[in-house]
C-alpha cells in the first residue's frame, strides 16, 4: 500500500498510523533516500532532503528516489509505504506504483498545504527558487494528473483527524 499526495499532505503521518492499525511495517521514502545517501559516507549523520538535493541536485535526488522505490516495491513485504510529493514524476516510479501497490492519494485544499509548508521552514527543498509555500498552486497544476493516473484511492482529507483518515482508509478497502 503507497500514499501518493502533495507536500504536507500528511502521508507520513497518515501512514504511520495506518501501518499501526493494520498491523503492518512502515517505510517513508524520504527517510530511505536519505539513509541510501548517506551510505559509504564518513557523515557522523544521515542528512536531510534539503541536504540530498544540494549534494547531488533535484535530478540526482530523483535518480535516488527511483531506485529507492524499486528496492521497496520489489521485497514483496506487506507494508504502508509514504512516497514524496514528487515520487509520481517519472513514469517509470507511476508503473512501479500502479503496478506494485495500492496507491491511496491523499489530498487537501492549496490553502491548507500552504499553511502547512510555509510552517515547515527550512525542511523542504524549493523545486523552482522560490519559496516552497508559493509552489504549491504550480505543482498541484502539473502533478494532479500523474496522482490521478496512480491512484486506486482517492480521498479528500479536509479538516479530518489523522485517526479519522485511518477510519476511512479501511472502511474504502473494507479491511477491519
Amino acid at each position: 500500500m503507497a500514499l501518493i499526495g502533495a507536500r504536507c499532505v500528511g502521508k507520513t503521518s497518515v501512514g504511520r498510523a495506518l501501518a499501526s492499525a493494520l498491523g503492518l511495517g512502515f517505510v517513508d521514502l524520504d527517510d530511505a533516500i536519505t539513509w541510501a545517501a548517506s551510505e559509504g559516507c564518513c557523515a557522523a549523520h544521515t542528512p536531510t532532503v534539503v541536504q540530498v538535493v544540494e549534494n547531488l541536485g533535484w535530478d540526482g535526488f530523483r535518480e535516488l528516489e527511483s531506485r529507492e522505490l524499486a528496492r521497496v516495491l520489489s521485497g514483496g513485504e506487506r507494508r504502508v509505504l509514504s512516497t514524496g510529493g514528487g515520487a509520481i514524476e517519472r513514469e517509470s516510479n507511476r508503473r512501479l506504483l500502479r503496478e506494485r501497490a495500492l496507491c491511496i492519494w491523499l489530498r487537501q485544499a492549496p490553502d491548507v498545504l500552504r499553511e502547512r509548508l510555509a510552517a515547515d521552514k527550512g525542511l523542504r527543498p524549493s523545486l523552482t527558487g522560490a519559496r516552497p509555500e508559493d509552489e504549491i498552486a504550480a505543482l498541484l497544476e502539473r502533478r494532479t494528473p500523474l496522482y490521478a493516473e496512480c491512484a486506486h484511492l482517492a480521498l479528500d482529507c479536509g479538516t479530518d483527524s489523522i485517526e479519522r483518515l485511518v477510519e476511512r482508509i479501511r472502511a474504502a478497502l473494507d479491511v477491519r
